[in-house]
């Protein structure tokens, strides 16, 4: 996950590592909200031909209706290298919760900004209903998820490599045994392929799981979390990140509703994809480079959910969803969800800012996209992009990503089982 935290420590240690770095690697465009372009100012970082657009956003306000809030975001030009660090420090730093995402041209970038002005300008309706009516489905479904596999993943994606990162061979690995395993347990089914979505950029795939739409193949709901963990000290062959909950958690939540939708026999009216993006932690490449390929193939993508960091709880609060950059009447969906079936949970509402996950990528394009995630943002895990984000510091047990797992599989059957 791309994140800011605390805005009181910046400068200092900061500014002396950007200047001492300028130029050191190649110039890459960049878009940011406005606390990470003040960040990389105040820093000193090498920063050109900066184009700064007004965004509004759709945001909750107090009184419980959907209105709106500005935000400007920056287009610019930055040194690659500077970005791991901006990714630190904006992740421990400021009070709020952002990231950057990494555009291939000027154009691209432009584009990006306007996609997500052009969402804010005309909403993204649904194309799909939200009843939910698939109780005989769902309900002995959920009984069958095990929190003991969902553990079993997040150790072996966490431990079995040094690092996941994208251009590393560990990361490489990740994609191809996750690949295999995702094989594995679709087994002889006929309806169901595996394949990797190749980025010419970086060596590491991200990873597709489809399961194809019995009457309604057309229409695709996606489901996804990243594959890449990354140590912002600075990530090469030997550095030991480990991404227990950023995000081995998302992709063992989403992996073990996979398994127990697969081993039921479940045959879906419509398409169901699950995602292991690359490269998201510099800058959300990987599903930059897979919602703009479906979105210039005309794919209808009616649906994705976003999970990045399931398994520590930071709070009383079980399910928090992220209002900023996603659809309000899919959020609105995935609370009755959990209201639905899981009703002891605790959902409440963050922001979490510009290009913090995944789903930006799809609200982009255009697409309906929701993010629940594991805490509200002031309560979230300090320690990931550490060598300390382990399962350990979740006790050793995988029981709040079992939650998400959870919702998961309600939101897969509910949308999946709808034919129109």
């Amino acid at each position: 996950m791309k994140k800011l935290h605390r805005a009181a420590l910046l400068t200092s240690t900061l500014a002396t590592c950007f200047m001492a770095s300028a130029h050191a690697g190649p110039m890459v465009w960049a878009s940011m909200g406005e606390d990470a372009y003040r960040f990389l100012r105040r820093a000193g970082a090498d920063l050109q031909q900066v184009e700064p657009f007004s965004v509004s956003i759709r945001a909750p306000q107090a009184d419980g209706r959907v209105g709106r809030r500005d935000e400007t975001v920056y287009l610019m030009q930055v040194d690659e290298d500077a970005l791991p660090q901006l990714s630190r420090d904006v992740h421990e730093k400021l009070g709020n919760c952002a990231g950057f995402m990494v555009h291939a041209t000027r154009a691209e970038g432009r584009q990006a900004v306007q996609g997500f002005r052009e969402a804010a300008q005309r909403g993204v309706k649904p194309l799909i209903s939200y009843a939910i009516d698939n109780d005989a489905e769902v309900t002995p479904l959920l009984s069958q998820i095990q929190e003991s596999n969902i553990r079993a993943t997040i150790e072996q994606l966490s431990t079995g490599y040094k690092n996941r990162y994208y251009t590393t061979s560990g990361g490489v690995s990740a994609s191809d045994q996750l690949a295999a395993s995702w094989r594995a347990l679709a087994g002889s089914r006929t309806d169901v392929t595996v394949s990797q979505f190749t980025h010419p950029s970086w060596p590491q795939k991200s990873v597709i799981l489809e399961i194809k739409g019995t009457t309604n193949p057309g229409k695709i709901v996606v489901i996804g979390g990243h594959l890449d963990s990354i140590l912002l000290s600075g990530t090469n062959e030997n550095s030991i990140a480990p991404g227990a909950d950023d995000d081995a958690s998302g992709v063992a939540s989403l992996q073990e509703a996979m398994r127990v939708l697969l081993s039921s026999g479940y045959k879906p009216k419509r398409t169901l994809q699950f995602m292991a993006y690359a490269a998201e932690e510099v800058g959300l490449r990987g599903s930059q480079g897979i919602a703009t390929d479906y979105k210039n193939k005309g794919k209808k993508v009616v649906g994705v959910l976003q999970l990045d960091m399931t398994n520590y709880q930071g709070s009383s609060s079980d399910i928090t969803m992220i209002t900023d950059y996603t659809n309000s009447a899919q959020n609105k969906f995935v609370k009755d969800l959990a209201a639905h079936y899981l009703p002891t949970l605790k959902v409440n509402e963050d922001r979490c800012g510009y290009a913090c996950s995944d789903h930006a990528s799809w609200t982009n394009k255009g697409y309906v996209a929701s993010f629940p995630f594991e805490a509200p943002l002031a309560n979230d895990n300090k320690l990931i992009h550490t060598s300390n984000d382990t399962l350990a510091k979740s006790g050793n047990n995988a029981n709040h990503a079992l939650k998400f797992s959870k919702l998961a599989l309600a939101y897969l059957v509910e949308l999946g089982s709808d034919g129109k």
